[in-house]
């Protein structure tokens, strides 16, 4: 038989399989144009572009932290085993983060947010000890149990007298000022409407605030329900991407990055500057507009890396198949197999009882869109039941608060909002306005308050639980002791625990493995972007572009680096009262530069 004609053995058929690969043929080429040389910092740089624009080919990247995957190309020639030592420390790179340092245990990549079945503060702290376990006052009748005993302890007073005091703990609470705070809210609510009323005889339309709430109402409605609708377009994607029919690393991630931008300023600009709204429906939208676009960016990019981790153990596995028929090196197959045993251990911790992609289904998604978070998840806790009592009693807290926000923007906060408009569209300067300002803070610092301390409550305890309470969402944790907090870094990751849970996974995290940040660059680009969405906030509410919250915000990092001197770092009280301080101050601070200047 002739050479031509002469069949090939199964070994020399994988070798042309694999040498005539092209894109084997590119990395080949790569490597032998240095030869084995040392290269340049230039090189280095080049060599490392082409191999992420293969890598990308090739869809394997890790890209729940938006980061490239390591893909093994191997082979026994010798030009193989340089291209191998390049992925081979990339994946190397990788092993920090995916294997533990000390047992070399597999760690998932998502678990920088953790859930579990828990309450709500409030509810815990305040709420059920009122309802459940309130008996009264304590102290005093644990005071009249006590007996002289052997397990009393002594304690010496300064004018030579003692007492004994027993051991036992005495509990109590100040749940009867929760109930006098209620009630003083509630009799000086009824004292402002009653004079309104009489100052208006009876006529609450010529209310400014309660026209606003009223107006268009059907119409903000309406367009909040296609927002929503609209955000649905994220599922359509990774439905295309479960069937095969585009690939989210080449098509679906540009698709969805472009939709998102164009669905953030689409929505400031079609309630702005076509339907007219007023600025409450207007701030209202933009807020609601934001956690959509949060909860797509979070469902799209989870199941992005997802889909680059199902990519990475498939390609791993037909790779691994043709280097054992090689008999390639150990460590070429330990690295393989290394890769394939994380990608399978990620993609079952994400869930028990769904293996991705079968998550991706209308009813998912529905499901995300109800919970109250913006980190989406295969699955959460879950309650059995739904208390009904308990979603009664938020929904009365609900529109309760919202009057008592609207009698407080009515009678405190709008005269003076009026005025600082009047003195910011006068011919004043710049220095004339700054001799009323302070006085103009001080006339609108306690509305502010007092509406900063509502919105927190209304949004955090009586929104999110009644939703946490209606979907059967067990993680009730939507914020901590936050008026506890002694630097604004730890308000910010205390006060709003979904937005911080986004931030942390999809912009810090991601920021440090898509970009190469360090932590201190990933922390300022973190507190900027966040400046940013607060500046278009402002400019929804005041149609204008200052910086001045910007500033403000960022102005956090220097005050939480003060707040951590060493001469400053014990002195939790004196750190509470600075805190306490920048709350009162910062918000009525803001609104009024931009209202004045």
């Amino acid at each position: 038989m002739s050479d031509s004609v002469r069949s090939s053995s199964p070994d020399e058929t994988v070798v042309r399989d694999i040498t005539e690969d092209e894109q084997f043929l590119r990395i080949r080429r790569l490597n032998d144009a240095n030869n084995g040389k040392r290269k340049s910092l230039h090189e280095e740089q080049l060599e490392d572009a082409v191999l992420d624009e293969l890598a990308s080919e090739n869809v394997l990247f890790n890209a729940g932290k938006e980061d490239e995957a390591v893909i093994v190309e191997t082979t026994t020639t010798d030009q193989g085993d340089k291209h191998l030592h390049v992925f081979m420390q990339k994946l190397k790179g990788k092993e920090k983060s995916r294997f533990k340092k000390d047992t070399n245990e597999m760690q998932s990549m998502t678990r920088d947010v953790d859930w579990d079945s828990r309450g709500s503060i409030m509810d815990e702290m305040v709420n059920n000890p009122l309802r459940d376990h309130f008996r009264g006052p304590a102290i005093d009748q644990k005071y009249s149990k006590i007996r002289p005993s052997k397990k009393s302890s002594t304690v010496r007073i300064d004018d030579g007298r003692t007492i004994e005091i027993a051991n036992e703990a005495i509990a109590t609470d100040f749940s009867g000022f929760y109930v006098l705070f209620w009630m003083a809210v509630a009799f000086t609510i009824c004292k402002v409407t009653l004079q309104y009323y009489e100052e208006h005889n009876g006529d609450f339309s010529q209310s400014i605030i309660l026209k606003y709430m009223t107006s268009n109402l059907w119409k903000v409605a309406l367009y909040d329900v296609g927002m929503y609708v609209a955000s649905y377009f994220v599922f359509f994607v990774h439905y295309l991407c479960k069937k095969r029919v585009i690939n989210w690393r080449r098509a679906g991630r540009d698709i969805i990055s472009i939709y998102e931008v164009l669905f953030l300023f689409v929505n400031i600009y079609l309630p702005k500057k076509v339907l007219n709204f007023n600025w409450i429906a207007q701030i209202f939208l933009f807020l609601h507009s934001l956690v959509y676009l949060m909860k797509m960016h979070s469902y799209s990019f989870y199941n992005g890396y997802l889909w680059d981790i199902s990519s990475e153990l498939e390609y791993a596995t037909s790779t691994l198949k043709k280097l054992e028929n090689l008999h390639s090196t150990q460590t070429e197959i330990e690295l393989l197999r290394k890769s394939m045993d994380f990608c399978e251990f990620e993609i079952k911790s994400q869930s028990s009882t769904v293996r991705f992609p079968f998550n991706i289904t209308f009813y998912n998604y529905f499901e995300f869109c109800s919970f109250p978070t913006l980190v989406y998840q295969i699955e959460y806790p879950r309650t059995k039941r739904v208390r009904w009592f308990y979603v009664f009693e938020k929904c009365c807290a609900i529109f309760g608060i919202i009057f008592v926000m609207m009698v407080v923007a009515q009678q405190f906060m709008l005269p003076v909002i009026l005025k600082a408009k009047i003195i910011g569209s006068s011919d004043l300067s710049v220095y004339e306005k700054s001799l009323i300002s302070p006085m103009l803070l001080l006339d609108l610092a306690p509305g502010f308050i007092i509406m900063f301390l509502l919105v927190w409550y209304l949004i955090w305890d009586a929104i999110l639980n009644c939703l946490a309470e209606l979907t059967c969402f067990a993680d009730h944790h939507f914020y901590s002791d936050w008026w506890n907090c002694c630097s604004w870094y730890d308000f910010s990751r205390l006060w709003n625990r979904p937005v911080h849970s986004f931030l942390l996974r999809h912009v810090y995290h991601s920021s440090i493995s898509a970009y190469h940040m360090n932590k201190i660059q990933a922390t300022l680009f973190t507190f900027m972007l966040s400046s940013i969405f607060h500046e278009l906030a402002m400019y929804v509410l005041f149609d204008k572009f200052r910086g001045y919250i910007i500033v403000l915000q960022m102005s956090q990092i220097p005050f939480t680096a003060l707040s951590n001197h060493p001469m400053l770092r014990d002195k939790k009280l004196f750190n509470n009262v600075l805190f306490w301080v920048g709350i009162c101050l910062g918000p009525s601070m803001t609104g009024l530069c931009y209202l004045v200047y």
